[in-house]
């Protein structure tokens, strides 16, 4: 009797952990999966990405435009990347005769809309270019920028980027 009782007693054991297991990994899987979790994720990924795009598209050195065209069309999309494309050759040839080095560092950013299901983003960004012309010193400026983010099959891309004025909030 008593053994048929331990026995009972290992068996709605074992139920209970059984019970408590499969709750456990439902738990774990489905707060993983939140929406607030997915959300965020694809939030910071269009952040990163966008700072690191809109830095491109700030950078030219005029040993290489060409290359730096085709950077910047890599990192574009839709209107935008339509207009760097129609870049003629008069518009080259002044960029590599102007001499000068920019290099964009994105100083702050923060995004303002996310449509995750239309893959959609808007984000404003602080930026500080550093133009260097040989025989002078850098010349370092700051700028704003509102940019349209749009998600592609290869990931984000810029597909507006628009200077605001001084003092735009």
């Amino acid at each position: 009797m008593a053994a048929v009782k331990l026995k009972h007693a290992a068996m709605a054991l074992a139920a209970a952990a059984a019970v408590f297991a499969g709750w456990s990994g439902y738990s774990w899987y489905a707060a993983a999966h939140a929406s607030s979790v997915t959300y965020g994720v694809a939030r910071d990924d269009a952040l990163t990405s966008g700072r690191t795009l809109v830095a491109e598209l700030n950078t030219l050195d005029y040993h290489d435009v060409n290359g730096g065209l085709g950077r910047w069309l890599s990192a574009s999309t839709g209107p935008l990347h339509d207009q760097l494309a129609r870049t003629d050759d008069t518009t080259k040839k002044t960029l590599a005769a102007n001499a000068t080095v920019a290099t964009g560092r994105v100083l702050d950013a923060a995004l303002s809309e996310l449509d995750e299901h239309a893959g959609t983003a808007k984000m404003l960004a602080s930026v500080e270019i550093t133009m260097a012309k040989q025989g002078t010193a850098p010349a370092v400026k700051r700028n704003r920028f509102a940019a349209a983010l749009t998600r592609t099959p290869d990931g984000w891309k810029l597909s507006a980027l628009d200077q605001l004025p001084v003092g735009a909030r």
